[in-house]
């Protein structure tokens, strides 16, 4: 009470009582939250990978900001946070705060499950932070005028991590960037124990037979609804691209139940010289990295078809929301707003290597060293030609990615034609 009385006497000497009365709540507000914030992230809170280390720093510098609140880390995985929500939600039971995936938002916002986030965030982050974001990524969170999240990471999300010492051993300092080119490349890549190609086939959250078709651009991606043609000529191209890289070595016919976990320690390992890989892991891969120096860790686009510029697929990526039942919305925005400061940016790009979200970070001196040269290799494929993002509206997204690695696992595994397996995949999402 004293320091209310303190503020209102200060201000009406400063001869502006009445702004000062109309922003005094929430100025007082924001200084007394308490309460519990419940947030559902695929991150532990005692976990020791990088980013779960800014995580943590990021909750101790929020808490002694705001004592009166406790954060509560509620880890689930990651494959089934979006689901679990929606159910959480329509049982009252959901977490203040929600990390989600691109391609779940209109899911998850059908249902009406996240708050109007332009409601709740503060005036200053509106206007210093958000223009600051990547806008590819911050537009793609508004539906029907209505801001469900907020991006995180700022990412090329799947992308080709490749040894450079494996390609040195061809005389090449990249993979080649054309899928006629690659193909040779990553059947001679494959020597001894290691396979010229990792793919995770067994991932729900992803495909790499999607990863593969976006050499084509964003017209596989039909704008009126969403779907790409899983029987059309684009779909048997890249079809192909499996069967050609199975019959040259480069993946294993024996490799069909492979996680993105899988392939990551397989690389460490080093069994592949060149794999699919979620970009923001970057820096765990080169720290984890045994059968090779991480060092030697480098990151591509995916091959074009034809004369398309190589592909960069932004997504899946992550975002942050707000439970549309949050029994704690003024903390839980506040919490939000914690992950995006520009000395978060800052953390998570030194600590975890990630392309920091507040652009204008990229102004600080650190990103001009050395350390910071794998960033320059993000953000160049960031703002390359073939970027692209996955439709805002994706139908059976549930169903979409398993379907389409159970389509990869019938290439690379059997003989079965190219038109049985497609066509089987787009009966089963009854497109």
């Amino acid at each position: 009470m004293t320091s209310m009385l303190f503020d209102r006497r200060s201000v009406l000497r400063a001869g502006a009582a009445g702004l000062a009365l109309a922003s005094l709540p929430k100025r007082v507000g924001a200084q007394g939250l308490s309460g519990t914030v419940r947030v559902w992230t695929f991150l532990g809170a005692d976990g020791q990978s990088p980013r779960e280390v800014v995580l943590r720093e990021i909750i101790k510098r929020f808490k002694t900001a705001h004592p009166g609140v406790d954060v509560r880390i509620e880890a689930q995985p990651f494959q089934e946070l979006e689901v679990k929500f929606v159910a959480a939600s329509a049982q009252n039971r959901a977490p203040d705060v929600i990390w989600m995936r691109d391609t779940f938002l209109d899911l998850v916002q059908q249902r009406g499950a996240l708050a109007n986030l332009d409601d709740l965030l503060s005036t200053e982050f509106k206007a210093k932070a958000l223009p600051d974001l990547y806008p590819v990524f911050v537009e793609k969170s508004v539906f029907n005028k209505k801001r469900t999240s907020l991006p995180l990471w700022p990412s090329p999300a799947q992308a080709i991590f490749y040894r450079k010492d494996a390609l040195a051993e061809l005389g090449l300092d990249a993979p080649p960037l054309t899928w006629d080119t690659f193909i040779p490349v990553a059947g001679k890549l494959t020597k001894g124990d290691r396979l010229g190609f990792g793919l995770p086939t067994n991932d729900n959250s992803v495909s790499a037979f999607i990863n593969i078709m976006s050499g084509f651009g964003p017209s596989i991606f039909d704008a009126a609804t969403g779907q790409f043609n899983v029987t059309g000529p684009e779909a048997k191209e890249a079809a192909n691209v499996v069967r050609q890289l199975v019959a040259n070595g480069a993946l294993s016919p024996t490799l069909l139940n492979a996680m993105g976990d899988d392939i990551q320690d397989q690389f460490a390992s080093g069994r592949f010289a060149m794999v699919q890989a979620f970009a923001p892991r970057f820096q765990q891969y080169k720290q984890i990295a045994a059968g090779y120096s991480g060092k030697d860790l480098a990151v591509s686009a995916w091959p074009a078809f034809g004369t398309n510029p190589p592909a960069v697929l932004l997504g899946p990526y992550w975002t942050v929301g707000i439970s549309a039942k949050s029994a704690n919305p003024a903390a839980a925005t506040a919490f939000v707003e914690s992950l995006f400061t520009e000395e978060a940016s800052l953390e998570w790009a030194k600590t975890a290597g990630l392309v920091p979200d507040r652009r204008s970070v990229l102004q600080n001196p650190y990103f001009a060293t050395p350390a910071a040269s794998d960033i320059h290799a993000f953000t160049a494929l960031l703002s390359a030609p073939g970027v692209m993002t996955f439709p805002q509206r994706m139908p059976n997204i549930t169903k979409i990615f398993p379907v389409m690695n159970t389509a990869l696992q019938e290439l690379i595994g059997t003989k079965e034609s190219v038109d049985a397996i497609l066509g089987r995949a787009k009966s089963t999402l009854g497109w």
